[in-house]
């Protein structure tokens, strides 16, 4: 209940901060900036090295890959009822096919399951949805704007980024059994504490309902796929393999049920597809989904 409390107060705080305009405008994006560049690469260099890989922690980089592909399966089916215009298939595609692991995600786990749960969370977002977006996404995106994927651009895009190559640092030093050092484990502890509540604070400064009316059908068909079918197609899958109540299961089952990515939602506003709908989602999906997966999480204990 004190985790749950400690959410909800943050969100409100991050979205009441916006409401009286004591921030600088659009003071949110470059929150967003610090937390991607520097406090998730953090994160990542504390917790991944240490991490000792095992089998099971495929299911966190192959669950986003499912999710995906689930959603383009998903409206697909659905454009052959309601023949979406080719802009809004690939923004509903896009947005509700990746999650926002990095924002939402890792504070929820921390909060829930502790070291363990930023340590999975950290290969979910890395090594899974960021993947995604930066390969299928993107292409989706190109492919719905009618050019040719540049491959060249989205493989420069992943080895550029920041908290992937720490990823891959972090995965090689993993190899060789390496541990922090006490200096630098209590170094990079400190630097970054404050992420959870960043993050939090991140979610309500976006809340944004602009455009909402225009939008509502597309708003809560791409919501159903991302809040409710997503994490019931993942938890059906994990069941089969008995993996539904590990550690791992569950994050994957949390993960699946975040809000869309804002990332994935730039790209698509970017590729002017349909880009008040691909900002609108995420704008909304992420405060739900973070009062919708503690309810997931109390379902699956």
């Amino acid at each position: 209940m004190v985790n749950i409390l400690i959410v909800a107060i943050l969100i409100s705080f991050g979205f009441y901060f916006k409401k009286i305009n004591i921030l600088p405008q659009r003071f949110e994006l470059g929150l967003n900036k610090i937390l991607i560049y520097f406090f998730i690469p953090i994160l990542t260099f504390l917790y991944l090295p240490e991490l000792r890989f095992s089998l099971e922690h495929l299911w966190l980089i192959l669950t986003p890959w499912i999710i995906y592909l689930g959603s383009i399966t998903y409206f697909y089916g659905l454009n052959k009822i309601f023949q979406y215009e080719r802009s809004t298939l690939g923004a509903l595609i896009m947005t509700s096919g990746i999650g926002s692991i990095s924002f939402v995600g890792l504070p929820i786990f921390d909060m829930f399951y502790g070291q363990r749960g930023l340590e999975y969370g950290i290969i979910l977002s890395l090594g899974g949805t960021f993947v995604v977006c930066n390969s299928i996404g993107t292409i989706t995106g190109v492919w719905f704007k009618d050019h040719q994927p540049n491959f060249k651009k989205v493989i420069r895009g992943i080895f550029t980024f920041p908290p992937f190559l720490v990823m891959l640092l972090s995965f090689v030093l993993m190899l060789f059994n390496y541990q922090h050092p006490l200096l630098i484990k209590s170094i990079l502890t400190k630097l970054s504490s404050p992420f959870s509540v960043l993050a939090l604070l991140s979610i309500g400064l976006q809340l944004d309902i602009k455009g909402f009316n225009t939008h509502k059908k597309h708003f809560f068909i791409g919501t159903l796929y991302k809040l409710v079918l997503a994490p019931f197609i993942i938890f059906g899958i994990l069941f089969l393999f008995g993996m539904h109540d590990s550690v791992v299961g569950q994050i994957c089952i949390l993960g699946a049920g975040i809000g869309a990515m804002n990332t994935i939602a730039i790209i698509a506003a970017d590729f002017d597809l349909q880009p008040k709908l691909a900002l609108l989602i995420p704008a909304l999906s992420i405060p739900i989904s973070v009062f919708s997966i503690i309810l997931i999480y109390y379902l699956i204990q």
